[in-house]
């Protein structure tokens, strides 16, 4: 069952899911989804997603660490996934690096 947490951050996320040019079909949001690696998310897209979200869920933004999940240069170090994101707005504090 999926609790109101999980659907704020589903909402949040889904906001920045247009229909891809090519098959005019959102991409497929689940809970192991990588927003860098499986949704292809733009590095901007997601920093303003992840300003959202630690307003949205009281999350200290100088806790996570960008760049570690949206490099500049080189793959991530880790994934940014929509789990770690529900997991850490229940915990109340980022879980990640």
């Amino acid at each position: 069952m999926v609790d109101d947490t999980e659907k704020a951050i589903f909402a949040l996320v889904e906001k920045y899911n247009a229909p891809s040019i090519f098959t005019f079909r959102r991409f497929r949001l689940k809970p192991d989804t990588d927003l860098n690696n499986d949704f292809c998310m733009d590095p901007l897209d997601a920093y303003d997603l992840m300003e959202q979200y630690t307003e949205q869920f009281g999350i200290e933004p100088k806790d996570i660490d960008f760049e570690h999940y949206f490099p500049d240069y080189g793959d991530a170090q880790d994934s940014l996934t929509i789990q770690l994101l529900i997991d850490s707005a229940k915990a109340g504090r980022w879980l990640g690096k």
